[in-house]
């Protein structure tokens, strides 16, 4: 696997790679999926999204790379390894994200964005490692650096920025986006901007087997709700769902754990068991959002950009 990271830098070998795992659309290992199925068909299902999670996330790093040796346009709107050692040690420093510890550790041993350091990307790749990423075990492995006696980039610190920034920073499109339009619809940016990086990771066409599209993972319906007319628009999407939130906050009188577990499982199932779910995926949905929006109610506020009061169809 260390081969096909190396390939992207020197050449194009990785592109038939990244094409070639998009066309397949990897699933999880059957074994893993026969196991979790002998438990019961909510845990399975809840497995099964993680891993294809993972897989996209994993996906989304080598097609970064391509792009970046390549010259050509990638989701995350990132033109060089500098702005994507900045996004990927910020999501590492916000979620401990084993994938963004793997990205900065390769980075350093790379010398792409940094200059090299092998004992800082020794110490990446063992925090991603400890989580179970496999890769970052053979690059650790197989490394020169002593993880013991590096130093973390100051750049791994929270320096006072909003959530929003750590997530994507002010120069990202996806933040430009969110901010002109979030204030409008009357919607906290930190809180948009954490649904989306929950939902999507940032990918405009991230697509849910629930057939959820786009940034903030509209379902067919709820496009329909919202005159979502192309959900893999990124200003479409985030409008349909900002609109969505909207709705949700007023419903729910601001309280942010329901909005949130709402957006996830729909807000039927929150009002019959008075509160959050008891499903694993929502549950630990609103866990994960909470790492980024750290408010527990949000401020209500009638705008115009609002629909109508009829209740919409969940996402995710």
């Amino acid at each position: 696997m260390c081969c096909l990271y190396t390939s992207a830098v020197h050449g194009l070998g990785l592109v038939a790679q990244a094409q070639a795992d998009e066309a397949s659309d990897k699933s999880p290992p059957e074994t893993e999926v026969a196991a979790v199925e002998t438990t019961n068909p909510v845990m399975a299902s809840y497995k099964r999204e993680q891993a294809v999670m993972q897989n996209d996330a994993y996906k989304q790093f080598i097609k970064l790379q391509v792009s970046l040796a390549t010259g050509t346009k990638n989701a995350l709107g990132i033109s060089s390894y500098a702005e994507a050692h900045a996004h990927y040690c910020a999501l590492a420093a916000e979620t401990r994200d084993p994938d963004a510890q793997f990205a900065m550790g390769w980075f350093y041993s790379m010398g792409k964005g940094v200059e090299v350091n092998h004992d800082i990307a020794a110490r990446f790749f063992s925090l991603a490692a400890i989580q179970g990423h496999r890769d970052a075990r053979i690059w650790l492995d197989q490394g020169a650096g002593d993880a013991s006696v590096a130093k973390l980039p100051a750049c791994m610190q929270n320096q006072g920025q909003s959530a929003a920034e750590v997530l994507f920073r002010k120069r990202g499109p996806i933040y430009t986006l969110v901010k002109k339009h979030a204030p409008a619809y009357g919607v906290d940016i930190d809180l948009a901007m954490a649904v989306i990086a929950v939902e999507s990771g940032f990918n405009p066409k991230a697509t849910s087997r629930k057939k959820a599209q786009g940034l903030m993972q509209l379902l067919p319906e709820t496009q329909v709700r919202f005159h979502v007319k192309d959900a893999y628009d990124p200003e479409q999407n985030i409008k349909g769902g900002l609109s969505y939130l909207r709705w949700l906050i007023n419903y729910f009188d601001g309280d942010v754990e329901r909005v949130v577990a709402a957006y996830n499982a729909g807000e039927h199932a929150v009002s019959r068991h008075q509160g959050i779910p008891p499903y694993p995926e929502t549950r630990d949905y609103v866990k994960r959002v909470a790492r980024y929006y750290k408010k527990k109610h949000h401020e209500i506020r009638q705008t115009a950009a609002m629909r109508d009061g009829q209740s919409p169809a969940a996402n995710s």
